[in-house]
């Protein structure tokens, strides 16, 4: 499309065009005259439109104002006056992303999809949400989303509940968050970065409705606002639409709102905090130590880039000085992993954090650190690393795919980068040149010189040593008691009993469903925008020496992907924690001809990427049918395939486990990183327990990657001398029974062109490798519902429930799409978000039987439970009109064809040839999606009220609330 600068567009007035290389498409920057609002526009093919709409909100304190507004303004609007207008129109959307986040300077509401018609849509009712909410009328939406108090007897105590307030109560869990507070307070004591955007819990419950209001009204203008458009939609529908449906009502208003430097120190800081864990816990090796640096503004393209290259160099590589010397060498603490470099402002930090440590290690931790910096400026960075973590980095920005957020998405965060800090919008997206003069400087101090004035000549740094303890939870938790019994005592019992009522009004308003001229309201497709056929995924079988060669021909540009699959179906069940080491520790151990170091940065100059896992590959129609699998994954530049089996060779026939101080040090970094999940991701640790209870296929993978694995690492590194020997001889018995081409499968997922070149490439690895007979292992798992709950110092729960219902006798049904989409976006949500206050509460299903309800920052537990087991009854009792069910169809279609990145595209070819999945049967599920009717959803009433009726469960959490509902549990543990 050609487009003239200085002309007007449906209100909007062209400033500029260009081509942007970079993207592959052209950027445009538009003014909308009467509104003042901003707009940006990246035309490229990409089929996944995205919009989005981004607001600078800078927080004047920690009560999580700009946070709690993001939730609320998603609830109801003028044009759309819904309960949950946000989620009713997800239900009948082909979206691929809707959602919205405050970062720690802005907000943007974000919308993406596939369909012409439907992002349109999802624009006009997004506008009318933002820029038109009914959060001035309703009252309730600043209770529900932000905070209010709760009361349902008078004999009962006062508490708080709110979804934001539960979220945040769930993220200062984790100690990352507090630190990340600690850096920020130390940091920008001047500017609006020292306080939680997020808000911080205690905090939280002091906003007034008036100042959330009042903030809404300072920071929610069209001129405060940059809009966003990317993909290969109609422009001028999309420029028509924004200004007809919304910008046209608005007049310029003038916004200020800069954001000042913080003034460099003088000196440095120390501060000392803490975070809390359960009395249950070993303190030993949990200090957190940390070195923050306040570097060059973000507006610098080039020393961003230089900055995220010597983040791989010193954290991300296991090839890091840093980490030789603090973890390898002196053993100070366990992993470097997390922190780095963090552009999510106007001027990047720079953390280098050390985990698992001691707090006597503290000050040894900051000498070395600055030892080991000053030893790279003076002797200089070694070439190999500099070049394998320019490669890495070169190799992401080509790549460019992104499997958390639609590729739009993330293109208007590098816009914003710019935009929040009066910059150039496409400043960020240019790199090219930056990265060349990168490349053309690397060898001649370069990354020395950013070291010298970054770290060692700059004293704008803190020095955050976080330590754990045992009485943190139980003073925040008094001190949360007595605010709310001061408040008691300054209420009446007429207060009492209108407190009582508010909250009755407030769940009957949450339980009072959309009327259906309310509904009717929202925009949305038809069944008409539906594709019926299923995308074919193309998948040719080769025979390759002993091994079977997947093809999966799809247009990848210049990159390649590839996976290796050695049989592992013969290793003994009583080594499978073994094998799950193994993944663990190839690639990071020497070989014959490179030390571990050198391996390292060989394998990130050739490839983007190689990492191991041991999966248990179930048939898709049966869970506890599976093969097991060593696998190695990895992504190669088309240019340097040619040179890919050697490095394969060298990995897969001369790897050594002799170094027992790497090993020990993977060891423990494994050790803690499950450890940390348990509060990082509690619902994810939690569904996988779960499905040890049912699945054969879950219970192989909890002995190489879950709680059985969990306690061998603990075992090893607690005893690791006494252990040793006989571990690195049980690792080298498997390595070479593993490495062998009898029944091993590659699948590539590449261009058709490359195909015959790799084939070659390929036999000649698979020749190499040695031909074994191996006999079948049988193993003796022992599928038990074990009702587990693992206390930790959260205040908030992760809870899973469910069963495999093909073991119940049930069978699969496309309509079990279409009713995990209704649950999901209404009796789940408004049971568990709306009046339970949980951040989150989903289904999970899969076609084998596995189903698994989920919620988690929850604050209750039993209320929860008893929901769940209401699902069936709901289902049965159901009442949808057609058009409603049409919508839960539109959404459950949307859902199914999600699009994927070119790497999740290589797992799905791979996972189609190992599980046996059928594209006949495919076709079929989706035809009993689009032909379902309301009475097949009603009769999967049963199915649910059988697998309730299992009561399997596990729950991660709070030790009070744990313990208020131990008869629910046969084992409550803490880690």
């Amino acid at each position: 499309m050609n487009l003239e600068c200085n002309q007007i567009y449906y209100g909007f007035k062209l400033i500029e065009e260009k081509n942007i290389e970079e993207i592959e498409g052209k950027g445009r920057i538009f003014e909308h005259l009467q509104s003042g609002a901003r707009l940006i526009q990246l035309e490229t093919p990409d089929t996944n439109k995205v919009f989005t709409m981004s607001f600078k909100t800078l927080p004047k304190d920690h009560s999580g104002v700009a946070h709690i507004i993001e939730h609320a303004v998603c609830c109801a609007s003028q044009k759309y006056p819904l309960k949950d207008t946000f989620i009713e129109m997800d239900k009948g959307s082909l979206n691929t992303s809707l959602n919205a986040c405050t970062y720690k300077d802005m907000t943007m509401y974000y919308c993406a999809s596939q369909n012409e018609k439907d992002l349109l849509n999802l624009m006009e009712v997004y506008m009318d949400l933002v820029f038109h909410p009914l959060i001035k009328e309703r009252e309730s939406i600043f209770k529900q989303e932000g905070w209010h108090y709760v009361l349902e007897d008078v004999s009962e105590a006062i508490t708080y509940n709110g979804i934001v307030y539960n979220e945040m109560k769930g993220d200062y869990a984790e100690p990352s968050t507090r630190l990340e507070a600690a850096i920020h307070e130390a940091l920008f004591p001047d500017t609006c970065y020292r306080y939680d955007s997020g808000g911080k819990p205690e905090a939280i419950t002091h906003l007034t409705r008036e100042a959330f209001l009042a903030f809404y009204n300072q920071h929610y203008k069209p001129a405060n606002c940059t809009l966003f458009l990317y993909g290969d939609g109609d422009l001028m529908k999309q420029l028509a639409l924004l200004d007809e449906k919304c910008l046209k009502d608005f007049s310029t208003s003038k916004v200020s709102m800069s954001i000042p430097l913080q003034e460099t120190f003088k000196k440095p800081k120390k501060v000392n905090t803490y975070y809390p864990i359960t009395e249950e816990e070993c303190i030993e090796d949990k200090t957190i130590c940390c070195l923050s640096f306040v570097t060059k503004e973000i507006e610098d393209v080039e020393t961003r880039i230089a900055f995220e290259i010597l983040e791989h160099m010193l954290l991300k590589s296991s090839a890091s000085p840093l980490t030789k010397e603090l973890i390898s060498e002196q053993g100070l603490g366990q992993t470097l992993e997390e922190a780095g470099y963090d552009t999510g402002k106007r001027q990047p930090t720079f953390s280098i954090v050390l985990n698992g440590s001691k707090s006597e290690h503290a000050e040894m931790f900051k000498k070395t650190v600055f030892e080991v910096l000053h030893r790279l400026v003076t002797e200089g960075i070694e070439k190999d690393l500099i070049d394998a973590a320019l490669s890495v980095v070169s190799f992401g920005l080509q790549e460019g795919d992104t499997p958390w957020e639609a590729k739009g998405v993330i293109y208007s965060e590098e816009v914003q980068m710019s935009v929040l800090y009066d910059q150039h919008p496409f400043r960020h997206l240019t790199y090219k040149k930056h990265l060349q003069h990168i490349q053309e400087q690397k060898d001649k101090g370069y990354f020395e010189s950013l070291i010298k004035q970054y770290f060692l000549d700059n004293p704008h740094y803190a020095f955050i040593i976080l330590e754990p303890s045992y009485t943190l939870e139980g003073e925040e938790e008094e001190r949360l008691t007595k605010q709310l019994e001061a408040y008691r005592e300054t209420l009446s019992e007429e207060d009492l009993e209108a407190l009582i009522e508010m909250n009755a009004k407030l769940d009957a308003e949450q339980d009072e469903p959309n009327t259906k001229e309310a509904l009717a309201l929202l925009p949305h497709l038809s069944a008409r925008d539906l594709k019926r056929e299923v995308s074919q995924v193309v998948i040719k079988e080769v025979q390759l020496e002993d091994a079977i060669l997947y093809f999966n021909p799809e247009y990848t540009g210049p990159i390649s992907y590839l996976h290796f699959l050695f049989d592992t179906s013969h290793v003994k069940q009583e080594q499978l924690p073994y094998l799950g080491l193994l993944a663990n520790l190839l690639t990071y151990v020497s070989t014959k001809h490179y030390t571990y170091n050198a391996l390292e940065n060989e394998i990130n100059k050739q490839t983007g990427g190689l990492n191991c896992s041991v999966n248990a590959y179930a048939h898709y129609e049966d869970t506890c049918s599976y093969k097991p699998y060593f696998k190695i994954s990895c992504k190669v530049l088309n240019e340097k395939l040619p040179v890919l089996p050697d490095l394969l060779k060298e990995i897969t026939l001369n790897s050594i486990f002799s170094e027992k101080d790497k090993i020990k040090e993977i060891i423990g970094m494994m050790k803690y990183e499950i450890e940390r999940s348990f509060t990082s991701s509690p619902e994810y640790r939690a569904t996988r327990r779960l499905y040890t209870y049912f699945s054969d296929a879950a219970l192989y993978e909890d002995h190489v990657s879950g709680m059985v694995y969990y306690v061998f690492l603990k075992e090893q590194y607690e005893n690791f001398d006494s252990c040793c020997e006989k571990l690195m001889d049980t690792l080298t018995q498997l390595y070479h029974s593993i490495m062998q081409r009898k029944a091993l499968k590659i699948s590539v997922t590449a261009e058709e062109h490359e195909y015959e070149m790799l084939k070659g490439k390929l036999e000649d690895f698979v020749k190499a490798l040695p031909s074994i007979e191996s006999k079948k292992a049988t193993y003796t798992f022992e599928r038990t519902i074990r009702n587990e709950a693992y206390v930790t110092s959260s205040s908030v729960q992760a809870i899973v429930s469910g069963f495999n219902f093909k073991q119940l006798g049930y069978t699969f049904h496309g309509a079990l799409h279409i009713a995990s989409h209704i649950l999901d976006s209404t009796y789940l949500w408004d049971k568990v978000r709306l009046q339970g206050g949980a951040y989150g509460a989903s289904m999970m299903l899969s076609r084998d039987g596995n189903m698994v309800l989920s919620s988690y920052c929850d604050p209750g537990l039993g209320e929860t439970l008893e929901i769940f087991k209401g699902i069936g009854h709901y289902l049965e009792t159901l009442v949808l009109e057609e058009d409603e069910l049409e919508k839960y169809k539109i959404g459950t279609i949307g859902g199914l064809d999600m699009p994927l990145t070119m790497e999740q595209k290589s797992e799905r070819a791979l996972i189609y040839s190992l599980c046996q999945v059928e594209y006949e049967k495919l076709q079929r599920e989706r035809d009993q999606v689009l032909e379902a009717t309301l009475e097949d959803i009603r009769a999967l009433g049963k199915m649910f009220e059988a697998v309730m009726a299992k009561q399997a469960l596990c729950v991660i959490g709070n030790k009070a609330k744990i313990m208020e509902e131990a008869g629910l549990f046969k084992e409550i543990r803490s880690i």
